[in-house]
């Protein structure tokens, strides 16, 4: 693999892990509002899958996994740098 893509896919699997906040800080407000147990189950959820992307950054095997527990799970918004370094992958003939 080219370096210089590999580091552009861990940049944006890295930018997919950190936009799970977004959804996460939905989930957390929804909360304090309702004060559902159901949306800290969710919270629970955004953030270990946020945890598990950012930690697996590094090596991005998986990303058409990832984008689309993301993209069912989490949120549409981290799926999209996920789906770009998929279709990357998929240009240079790695996947």
């Amino acid at each position: 693999m080219d370096s210089q893509l590999a580091k552009k896919i861990i940049i944006d699997v890295q930018i997919s892990g950190w936009s799970c906040l977004i959804p996460a800080s939905g989930l957390l407000y929804l909360y304090q509002v309702t004060h559902y147990a159901s949306f800290l189950w969710g919270l629970a959820l955004v953030v270990l899958y946020a945890a598990y992307v950012l930690v697996t950054s590094q090596s991005p095997s998986y990303v058409l996994r990832m984008s689309l527990i993301a993209m069912f799970f989490v949120g549409f918004l981290p799926s999209i740098p996920l789906l770009f370094c998929y279709s990357q992958e998929r240009k240079a003939g790695l996947k």
